[in-house]
């Protein structure tokens, strides 16, 4: 049998996993037009983790990051093991940081957009990958820690949430199907094209706008979802076994 049809055969189960989880992720992260956003995070996990993300550029998703982020906040070095999900809770604190800051550009992005939904949508992703901008250089780090199984759910579900956000601020009223197609599709594009960005050398990360616009493009042509999320989660085995590889040559 072909090598093209083969790999297709072992994609399926993947596939079929990724649909189940990205479908549950969507049902927990629909966004409630009559409720405040709510903050998972205490004052003092707030600081120490903010002051943690300061130190990603330098040290990277690592233990260091967090214990310098501890000092800075006035606490012990030792504190950073009320984290009970350790480097992960801080992945998904940038994450949800990150995605928050999305609402307050609405009255800009509809003002410089207009009314396109398309170029509302484009301009949502553009502006959450920016705020990867100063850490691009150790993101895939926090691929490999998000795609460790015990945090695949959880990744998958920011993610959900990161795209329900954006149809939100653009004043989609889907209330059907096409409700999770939308949102399903939005996931596929952005995590897609997250993981060019972390390769991408072009001045202002030209090619990763153009990356961004050739899937958009796509979707709109051909609908495609499954098999760019299945890339994803492909790419985060093989960056998290190459992680652990560097991890251990540096004893």
């Amino acid at each position: 049998m072909p090598s093209r049809e083969m790999s297709v055969l072992r994609r399926r189960p993947l596939v079929r996993l990724l649909k189940t989880q990205f479908s549950c992720a969507l049902s927990r992260s629909y966004h409630s037009y009559d409720h405040r956003p709510y903050n998972p995070y205490t004052l003092s996990q707030e600081k120490i983790l903010s002051s943690a993300l300061q130190y990603v550029q330098e040290f990277g998703f690592v233990k260091q990051s967090l214990v310098q982020g501890c000092r800075d906040a006035g606490y012990l070095d030792t504190t950073h093991a009320v984290f009970q999900d350790g480097l992960f809770d801080l992945v998904k604190f940038h994450l949800y940081r990150e995605r928050t800051k999305l609402a307050a550009l609405k009255p800009q992005i509809d003002e410089e957009e207009g009314k396109s939904i398309g170029k509302r949508v484009r301009r949502y992703c553009i502006e959450r990958l920016k705020g990867n901008e100063l850490i691009i250089s150790k993101w895939t780090e926090a691929v490999a820690i998000m795609a460790l199984p015990s945090n695949v759910p959880l990744a998958l579900e920011e993610l959900a949430k990161l795209s329900d956000e954006i149809w939100f601020l653009v004043d989609d009223k889907s209330a059907d199907f096409d409700w999770y197609t939308k949102r399903a599709s939005l996931a596929a594009v952005y995590s897609s094209t997250e993981l060019y960005m972390t390769q991408d050398n072009s001045p202002s990360f030209e090619k990763t706008w153009e990356f961004l616009d050739r899937r958009l493009a796509d979707v709109r042509n051909t609908g495609s979802t499954v098999s760019s999320l299945a890339s994803w989660t492909t790419f985060t085995g093989f960056a998290s076994i190459n992680l652990l590889k560097s991890q251990l040559s540096r004893g």
